[in-house]
């Protein structure tokens, strides 16, 4: 079995003492179906090379090129007269050489590699999970935008704005769990095979803002108002379907396989992805699911927040405002992701909702 990760770089501690101090953290953690295997007189046994999860590190590639990001826009802007103005424009950028993080140790899942005790080989058979941070990942972004602003006298401003947008790389991040997202990667070997959309990626989003300045009367409680208010709407980011319950060394796969589209009519908190769209790749065929990454979207949402303000002269130098703010006024449910395994009996459901409309008194003192 030839090893396709010997054309890599790993390198010993002493290689690197003459250039940069640094340091190489590694785990172990007892096994409790085998304790012998690691003890405290023996904290390196030959004998973890055979124990499932006894070790497990992580690395960094020292050679990795130097990331950049290109950007470029063009904008326009005319002047409708009368305080309006309508602003259109278009943005986009390239990221290049993005980090992200994958299991390089990733069991070779071949039937005929398959061991007597159940499992299957590793590149460095001493380690279980390695995530290595390498500078391979790639990402574009495009948008189109249309804006428009309005001064309708000195006392009320006004703007809306609209966003067409696409987003798409191999990984949004190189930790952590994102919702709905896909940590690491399916097939270590074939990293091509995550590129989709951002796990952030809106599509369509609407903004829009306003600040009122009253002019209600010029006694002291009359003076000085503000009443401003933002609203938002967009679309739903995306997730990808995953299953729940799999054994790598009887053949599943983490990402089921995909026969349709797997969107629904009317989608609701109570189904809102077709889950027989996406059936689990079948046990012993040891390949990965044809699903990809972030090919369904969530549900999207609309705020609208208003604030009331007034400031109150104490002195020359100091000033007093008072803040009363509302978020989501109109209460409305804006639904989270649903669950996204399609192998357990709440998948494709949505339990959990943002947050409802809250109130928030604030006191500010300037001086």
């Amino acid at each position: 079995m030839q090893n396709p990760y010997l054309n890599r770089s790993f390198y010993r501690l002493d290689e690197f003492s003459d250039i940069y101090p640094f340091s190489i953290n590694e785990t172990y953690s007892a096994s409790t179906s085998n304790p012998l295997a690691l003890t405290v007189s023996n904290p390196y046994p030959e004998a973890r090379r055979r124990v499932s999860g006894i070790t497990s590190t992580s690395g960094q590639n020292p050679d990795s090129p130097s990331q950049n990001l290109q950007s470029w826009n063009l904008t326009t802007e005319r002047d409708l007269g009368r305080g309006a103005v309508l602003e259109v424009a278009y943005a986009g950028s390239k990221g290049t050489h993005l980090p992200r993080r994958y299991d390089i140790n990733q069991p070779f899942r071949e039937l005929s590699l398959r061991q007597p005790d159940g499992s299957f080989p590793r590149p460095f058979n001493s380690f279980s999970t390695i995530n290595y941070i390498s500078a391979e990942s790639n990402s574009t972004y495009n948008s189109a935008s249309v804006n428009f602003r309005q001064r309708f006298s000195k006392t009320l401003f006004a703007r809306a704005a609209y966003v067409y947008s696409k987003s798409i790389d191999e990984t949004s991040q190189t930790g952590g769990s994102p919702k709905g997202g896909f940590t690491g990667a399916q097939d270590s070997r074939n990293l091509s095979q995550e590129r989709g959309r951002s796990d952030f990626d809106l599509g369509h989003t609407f903004a829009s803002s306003f600040i009122w300045s009253p002019q209600l009367g010029r006694t002291i409680l009359a003076r000085g108002w503000q009443l401003s208010g933002t609203g938002r709407a967009y679309t739903g980011q995306p997730f990808t379907p995953k299953v729940a319950n799999f054994s790598l060394d009887l053949g599943d796969a983490v990402r089921p396989d995909r026969q349709a589209k797997g969107v629904v009519e009317n989608p609701n908190a109570d189904s809102w992805f077709d889950k027989s769209a996406f059936p689990t790749v079948p046990r012993g065929t040891f390949r990965f699911g044809n699903s990809g990454r972030n090919i369904l979207d969530g549900p999207g949402a609309c705020y609208l927040d208003l604030g009331l303000s007034r400031r109150f002269k104490l002195s020359e130098r100091s000033t007093l405002q008072f803040r009363w703010e509302m978020f989501n006024v109109p209460n409305r449910t804006n639904l989270n992701l649903p669950k996204n395994s399609v192998d357990v009996r709440n998948g494709g459901t949505i339990m959990k909702a943002r947050n409802s409309r809250t109130h928030q008194f604030a006191l500010r003192l300037e001086f």
